[in-house]
């Protein structure tokens, strides 16, 4: 498996329109009830517009996007999202490893929020990651060297 990012351009954003509606469909559907593509549409693009993107590449092919915070006193894993037929091959657990490295070689910890009724909540706990807390729709998360 060869792994590799590139930054997002304009170009991206209907690949990874397309990408968040199938990564986060199911889990939408199990938390909120029926899937609304508009208010989907809205929350992708206001999220899309205002922040910076990495491509996810899995052997040269898109499987995703991410955004990765560097902040002075943490690292913050802002969206790791991944297409379904890709998930399940150590993709998202490469980008968190790597992330975890470099807030360790900082000595800083890892934040992240997940929806209440994503699956990937067990892969944050296999890699590390406590629940710090929770809000009406997310889990927060903090993975930190002991």
């Amino acid at each position: 498996m060869e792994l590799t990012r590139r930054p997002a351009t304009a170009d991206d954003t209907e690949l990874a329109r397309r990408v968040h509606h199938e990564a986060y469909r199911e889990v939408v559907k199990r938390q909120f009830g029926p899937w609304d593509e508009a208010r989907q549409d809205r929350f992708f693009a206001d999220n899309w517009a205002r922040n910076a993107f990495e491509i996810v590449l899995y052997d040269g092919v898109p499987c995703g996007y991410v955004r990765v915070e560097e902040r002075a006193d943490d690292i913050v894993v802002s969206e790791l999202v991944i297409r379904p037929e890709f998930q399940g091959r150590g993709i998202g657990s490469a980008i968190l490893r790597e992330t975890i490295e470099r807030a360790r070689a900082r000595g800083v910890p890892v934040h992240l929020g997940t929806h209440l009724q994503n699956r990937a909540v067990g892969l944050y706990r296999r890699l590390g990651f406590r629940e710090t807390g929770r809000t009406a729709t997310h889990i927060l998360m903090e993975w930190r060297d002991v």
